[in-house]
C-alpha cells in the first residue's frame, strides 16, 4: 500500500540524482519502482538507491556516511585521548554562532575531563561551562536553549583511546579523531584524510566491516545484469573479485590516501613509510 504523504517531487527526484550520480529520468523511474510504505523520504531514496544499484545503473551512494542532523560538532583532546560530541539544533544559522560553537567545545572538554564513552555518559559529566554554574551537563542544555531562542539536543557522543591520539575538526561539520603510534602531525594527515574521503570509510580494516554490510553489498552485486549474464557457478567468484574495489572505496587503510602522499599510495603504505601504526579511527558529520 502506498504511502499518501509521499509522493514523488522535484526535490526528492534531485536529492536522488545527487546521491546516485545518474540522470533525473532514470532518478523518477527508481522512484516510481520503488513507492511504497516508506515511513519517510529518506527510506525511500535508500530503497531507490539499492533498486539502481540492482540495475547496474549506480555504483555507490555518494552520501553513505553522512549524516542529517542540523548542529555542530565539538572536539576535545588530551594525551591518548579524544572526544567529539554531536550537538543537534534546528538551524545552520544557530549552528553558526559563536555561543553555540563554545557551548558545544566546553561540552566536549567536560565530556573528556570526565572520561567519558558514549552519550548517556556524556549527560551525567560534571559541567561548569562559562557561567560557573555547577551540575551535569545533560542540566546545562535548558539555559543554553533560553539563551540562544533554539531547541538543543544531545545526539551523540564518540570517544576514542590510544598511544597517540590526534584529530581534525572541520569547522564544526566534519570532525575525526585517529589513533595510533609515531608521529602526531603524520597521524593528524590520516584524520584530515578520514574527514575528506569520498565515500567515508567505514572500518580500519576488512575484518571490521559489519558482515550484514558485506551481505548487502553480496546481494547487489549477484543482482546486477553484469552478474545475471554470467553462469551460476561463476557468479561467486566474481563477487569475491567486485568485493576488492568495496574495501578500497571503503576500508580506511585500503583507501588511496588523499594528502602528503605518493601517487597510488594507500593509508597503510602511508603509515608504513613514515613509521606509523593505526588502531582506530572515528568520524562524525553533520
Amino acid at each position: 500500500m502506498n504511502t499518501p504523504n509521499l509522493e514523488i517531487s522535484a526535490k526528492l527526484v534531485m536529492t536522488l540524482r545527487d546521491r546516485a550520480g545518474i540522470p533525473m529520468m532514470k532518478c523518477k523511474g527508481a522512484l516510481e519502482a520503488t513507492k511504497g510504505a516508506h515511513a519517510t523520504e529518506d527510506a525511500w531514496i535508500d530503497a531507490a538507491i539499492e533498486h539502481l544499484r540492482k540495475q547496474g545503473l549506480a555504483t555507490a551512494d555518494k552520501f553513505a556516511g553522512r549524516e542529517t542532523t542540523n548542529g555542530g560538532l565539538g572536539m576535545a583532546l588530551a594525551d591518548g585521548k579524544g572526544l567529539i560530541v554531536l550537538l543537534g539544533c534546528q538551524t545552520d544559522f544557530v549552528s553558526g554562532n559563536d555561543v553555540f560553537k563554545e557551548y558545544v567545545k566546553s561540552i566536549a572538554d567536560a565530556g573528556l575531563a570526565a572520561g567519558v564513552a558514549d552519550l548517556d555518559g556524556l549527560k551525567a559529566a560534571p559541567f561548569s561551562g562559562n557561567t560557573g554554574v555547577g551540575g551535569t551537563v545533560a542540566d546545562s542544555i535548558p539555559g543554553k536553549i533560553q539563551q540562544i531562542g533554539e531547541n538543543l539536543v544531545l545526539v551523540k557522543a564518540t570517544a576514542l583511546t590510544g598511544a597517540v591520539v590526534v584529530g581534525y575538526n572541520h569547522g564544526g561539520k566534519i570532525a575525526t579523531l585517529v589513533s595510533g603510534t609515531g608521529d602526531a602531525a603524520k597521524l593528524r594527515m590520516i584524520a584530515l584524510h578520514v574527514a575528506s574521503a569520498n565515500p567515508a570509510p567505514i572500518a580500519l580494516d576488512r575484518a571490521g566491516v559489519d558482515p550484514t554490510v558485506v551481505a548487502k553489498e553480496k546481494e547487489i552485486l549477484l543482482a546486477t545484469p553484469e552478474l545475471q549474464g554470467k553462469p551460476e557457478a561463476m557468479r561467486p567468484k566474481i563477487v569475491e573479485g567486485k568485493l576488492g574495489r568495496f574495501y578500497k572505496e571503503r576500508v580506511l587503510l585500503e583507501q588511496e590516501m588523499l594528502l602528503d602522499n605518493e601517487k597510488g599510495e594507500t593509508v597503510e603504505k602511508y603509515a608504513k613509510r613514515f613509521g606509523l601504526t593505526v588502531t582506530g579511527f572515528v568520524r562524525l558529520a553533520v
